[in-house]
C-alpha cells in the first residue's frame, strides 16, 4: 500500500551518523520526508526558511550556533506551526528548551519508542488543529489521519471512507472503507474527533458513525449501504440519534 508522506522534516546535527539513524527511523517508521540535512546551524538557516518543514531535529552543541540561539533565530521566520525537537545528548537543555518553545526533546541516542511518543504526540497536535469542514459542495475533501496495527501513518480521502465503528474490546475507534479494509484509528480519537472531520460524518448509534454519502437506504432501524457494502447489517440506527440522522439523510 502507498503510504503518504504526511510530514517533512529538517535535521541539524555535527554527527553526520547521527543525522542518518535519525532519518532512517524518521523516514521508514512514521511517514517523515526528510527533506534536508544539515551538520551547522548557522549553514542550514537560509535552507530551513527556503524548504520550511514540519518539524526540526536540532542538536544544542552545535559548531558556531548553538541549537538554542538557532531556534531563537528562525522562529519568526518560519511557519507558526512548525515544530522545534532538540535532539541530544545532554539533560542540562531541557529548560532552555522549554524556554524556548521547543515542541519535545529527544535524548541521544534514540530509540524507536522515544521517537515514536514524539510523532504520535506530533500527529494528535496536527490532527486537533485541523479546522471543522464546511458544507460539502465543492469542498476540497479533508484527509482523514489513520494509524494502523502496524504502527503507519496513512491517510484516508473523504470518499473512501465507509463507516467507523467502536470496539469495545479494544476500546478504540475503527474505521471501514469502500474497499472492506479496516483500520485502527489513534487511541486518543473520540467521537467528537471524528464528527468534526465533516458534517456528511453521521452518527448512529454510540459505536457507529457513518459517511452519509454512502448510504442507499434506511430500512426500518439500520443503515444500507451502496455497493460493494450492502451485505452489511450492523448499521443499526438507535433512537437517540435518529432524527439528526434523517435530517442529514433528505438534506443530501
Amino acid at each position: 500500500m502507498y503510504k503518504q508522506k504526511l510530514v517533512s522534516a529538517y535535521i541539524i546535527d555535527d554527527s553526520q551518523d547521527a543525522i542518518e539513524v535519525l532519518a532512517h527511523m524518521l523516514e521508514n517508521n512514521f511517514s517523515v520526508e526528510v527533506v534536508g540535512k544539515a551538520t551547522d546551524a548557522e549553514t542550514a538557516v537560509n535552507e530551513v526558511i527556503d524548504k520550511e518543514p514540519d518539524i526540526i531535529f536540532v542538536d544544542v552543541e552545535l559548531p558556531s550556533m548553538s541549537g538554542l540561539d538557532f531556534c531563537t533565530l528562525i522562529r519568526s521566520e518560519v511557519k507558526p506551526e512548525t515544530k522545534v525537537v532538540f535532539y541530544t545528548g545532554h539533560e542540562k537543555y531541557l529548560l532552555d528548551a522549554i524556554r524556548r518553545e521547543a515542541f519535545d526533546y529527544l535524548m541521544k541516542p534514540a530509540t524507536e519508542q522515544e521517537l515514536s511518543q514524539i510523532m504520535t504526540r506530533y500527529y494528535e497536535n496536527k490532527l486537533a488543529g485541523i479546522p471543522q469542514a464546511t458544507p460539502r459542495v465543492n469542498q476540497h475533501l479533508p484527509i482523514i489521519l489513520v494509524v494502523n496495527a502496524k504502527s503507519e501513518h496513512l491517510t484516508k480521502q473523504m470518499q473512501d471512507i465507509a463507516f467507523f465503528r467502536y470496539n469495545k474490546d479494544r476500546k478504540l475507534w475503527e474505521v471501514i472503507c469502500t474497499d472492506k479494509n479496516c483500520y485502527i484509528l489513534r487511541h486518543r480519537t473520540t467521537s467528537d474527533v471524528i464528527l468534526n472531520y465533516s458534517p456528511d460524518f453521521v452518527q448512529i448509534h454510540k459505536s457507529y458513525i457513518v459517511n452519509i454519502n454512502h448510504i442507499k437506504k434506511i430500512q426500518d432501524s439500520t443503515c444500507i449501504l451502496a455497493e460493494p457494502l450492502e451485505e452489511i447489517k450492523e448499521l443499526k440506527i438507535s433512537k437517540n440519534y435518529r432524527s439528526s440522522l434523517m435530517d442529514a439523510f433528505y438534506s443530501m
